[in-house]
């Protein structure tokens, strides 16, 4: 085992071992050329660019201003409501304003909502059976749905509850 082909002389482990970059006395280099390479491949399959600093800085702001263009198609927030332990989420882009935001909730979990609807009166007595929306804004307030226009809503809407009354 220990033995090179066409050799006449046993072959030392410490002999073998110069061929891999130890030192070794007494070992050839022409022996060591006429072994394979046994060194351990270690790439992970990711490959480092060699282009320069320039080119790789366009690509990467291609790619960023690419997912921002498939980003802004969209703006899902979660919707939780109280009682039901998973959240949903909703695209908020897909609503054109209030009413389609709360008549899209009110079906998704079937219930009524009240808002901040300038023109909406609910009857004290049957509050019991609604429920209020509201927002978390950017600064982690609470805030009412309908409290202010519809685009600021979206500028600043991080997520929503449906909370009893």
């Amino acid at each position: 085992m220990g033995r090179r082909i066409g050799s006449s002389s046993s072959s030392s482990s410490f002999e073998s071992s110069a061929c891999f970059g130890f030192s070794s006395i007494g070992a050839s280099s022409s022996s060591c050329s006429s072994q394979r390479d046994l060194s351990t491949d270690l790439r992970l399959g990711l490959s480092i660019s060699t282009a320069p600093a320039y080119v790789r800085g366009a690509l990467r702001q291609a790619v960023a201003e690419e997912e921002n263009e498939c980003n802004s198609a969209t703006f899902f927030v979660k919707v939780y409501m109280e009682g039901i332990p998973i959240g949903r989420k909703l695209d908020l882009l897909v609503h054109d304003n209030y009413y389609d935001l709360i008549r899209t909730l009110e079906l998704m979990f079937n219930t009524n909502i009240i808002w901040a609807e300038p023109e909406a009166e609910v009857d004290g007595d049957r509050y019991k059976k609604y429920h209020v929306l509201t927002y978390e804004d950017k600064e982690g307030d609470w805030m009412m749905v309908g409290d202010v226009p519809w685009e600021m809503f979206l500028s600043a809407v991080r997520r929503l509850k449906i909370t009893k009354c």
